[in-house]
């Protein structure tokens, strides 16, 4: 029997030892996940508010998922009833929010922002899961991506805030934005662009680019900032038809603004909402390989790429009812850095919809050369008390006992990743936001698993980091992905859970593993779901490797 307390949480799991496990897990936290003194707070705040003398800051939000019905019969919570709801008025774990925890999270970080931060940054994600199921997805979308701006704007009067990043669940359906390049403008990018701009939270000369394609070039002081749309580039792209070369010209444009970046002398940050790659929780793709390696194309390029100082994306794509159950803090390297190139950052997210305490950033940089200098990650693991409060979580220097931020320094914490030691207990504690989950059971010092499985399993998700085709993947990590056109009529969440269960079958000799491949050889994917989708999302609820759910089912 394990049980483990975290916060408010406490979970209770039966483990079987078969083949993998020599002893149960047995792992207890303190009722308070972190020292809540006012001590602690206070110093963590004046640490960031005072900087060198040479930084700035910004705060950084991302993947808000709102749900203005949080309280009606047309919620997206289903599975929660309206009285327990109602007990929770910030929110709950496995829900998207209430505008309330946006606010509180808006004047969390205002609070804790000023007077240093420069300008808030927003990647994406502005509406909540299950969108054809609000009243009228068209008008309710672009109104909770009015409000959110407004919400922005009222908390943060006095500085500029980027709010054009678009995310997958920002239209009238998830992952839907129709290709219109041989038009002057988008009609939906022009709504939501106006909507934006209308709150304050997007710049004249900004909309007037937005409204083409919904990417950008903005200025903030003397850093250049290329906000990219990248549902474009999603294997989920709605709606489906033959793929263009370069959708909305927008690799042309990206390369242009970067040759004159790099003719003027100016560091430029590339932000966008889905990152190229290998998703890590069913490690599947999440863009089409042609635009992988066209992005990597250019920003490996040796003359364009080291004036590219940071790259920064939100997270967790949705689709239909769900999406990729990811919404955590991770990074990313490129295969071939240039030199000099900046660190790639993916953020955890507000909504806590995937089993993460909601979150933000207050990020150090240099004003002049644009280098990031180091992230402070803020959380509530309390939110689902009457009144939410937000405390100082991790720092990413001091956490992960880095030198620095450069593309290389990560790179050599990704190989001690590998390592499964203190570094990685570190990482893998923090990528929830301080929330219970499976990575944490891959280190050396968890229980006493197999060490050859762990190490599989770190293998995996270390390949996963690397920006990567799926071909490259699977010969990174001994393991073939699923492909989406696989599985084409199914719902986005069904595919995950489907990649779940045929990743982890690769890396197991046991039966069960045997099973799962054999239905899949025979494309039994409704029978896969109707035998282990339930156990795949008590795995993700619980934070309990997949394994020990399969075999204990």
């Amino acid at each position: 029997m394990a049980v483990r307390r975290c916060g408010h949480m406490v979970l209770t799991m039966a483990f079987a030892y078969l083949h993998v496990f020599a002893e149960p897990i047995v792992e207890l936290c303190e009722t308070n996940l972190l020292q809540r003194d006012l001590v602690l707070r206070t110093d963590a705040e004046s640490a960031l508010r005072s900087g060198a003398n040479n930084s700035a800051f910004f705060v950084w939000h991302t993947d808000a998922h709102v749900d203005p019905f949080y309280l009606t019969d047309l919620r997206e919570c289903q599975k929660r009833n309206l009285t327990l709801l109602e007990a929770h008025p910030f929110g709950i774990m496995s829900c998207d929010p209430p505008e309330r925890l946006l606010r509180s999270a808006f004047a969390a970080s205002a609070r804790i922002g000023a007077p240093n931060a420069s300008f808030v940054l927003y990647t994406g994600d502005f509406v909540r899961h299950a969108i054809r199921q609000m009243p009228d997805p068209y008008e309710n979308a672009s109104q909770i991506v009015a409000n959110v701006s407004r919400a922005a704007k009222e908390a943060f009067e006095d500085l500029p805030v980027l709010f054009g990043t678009l995310g997958n669940s920002d239209s009238r359906e998830d992952y839907y934005q129709e290709l219109t390049d041989n038009e002057s403008s988008n009609p939906w990018f022009e709504k939501l662009g106006s909507a934006i701009h209308s709150q304050g939270g997007m710049k004249p000369e900004v909309l007037e680019q937005f409204t083409y394609g919904s990417y950008y070039e903005t200025r903030e002081g003397q850093l250049t900032i290329l906000s990219l749309a990248t549902v474009i580039y999603s294997v989920d792209h709605l709606p489906y038809g033959p793929l263009e070369k370069d959708p909305f010209g927008q690799f042309r444009w990206l390369r242009q603004r970067l040759q004159l970046a790099a003719a003027d002398g100016r560091h430029v940050w590339i932000v966008g909402h889905i990152s190229p790659g290998i998703e890590t929780f069913a490690y599947t793709e999440l863009w089409y390989p042609q635009y992988v390696e066209a992005y990597l194309e250019i920003v490996q390029d040796p003359v364009l790429g080291p004036w590219i100082a940071a790259q920064l994306f939100g997270h967790a794509p949705g689709s239909g009812r769900r999406g990729d159950p990811v919404h955590k803090d991770e990074l990313r390297l490129l295969p071939e850095p240039p030199a000099s190139a900046g660190p790639i950052f993916l953020s955890s997210s507000l909504s806590p919809v995937y089993y993460n305490n909601p979150s933000f950033k207050l990020v150090e940089y240099d004003p002049i050369s644009g280098r990031l200098l180091n992230l402070q990650t803020f959380i509530s693991d309390r939110f689902e008390a009457p009144e939410a409060d937000w405390i100082f979580g991790y720092d990413h220097l001091k956490q992960y006992g880095l030198a620095g931020l450069s593309m290389a320094e990560l790179q050599n914490f990704t190989e001690r990743l590998l390592e499964g030691g203190e570094s990685y207990e570190r990482y893998a504690s923090w990528y929830a936001s301080g929330y219970p989950n499976e990575l944490e059971h891959y280190s050396l010092k968890a229980a006493n698993w197999n060490a050859t499985w762990k190490w599989q399993r770190r293998r995996q998700y270390v390949c996963a980091l690397v920006i990567r085709t799926a071909e490259d993947f699977e010969n990174c990590s001994g393991t073939q992905v699923l492909r989406s056109w696989q599985l084409p009529f199914m719902e986005r969440f069904d595919r995950l859970i489907l990649g779940r269960l045929w990743s982890w079958a690769q890396g197991s000799s046991l039966p069960l593993a045997q099973q799962i491949k054999h239905l899949a050889a025979a494309n039994q994917w409704e029978e896969l779901l109707r035998l282990f989708k339930g156990l795949v999302e008590w795995s993700l609820q619980s934070g309990t490797p997949l394994e020990s759910a399969l075999l204990t089912a």
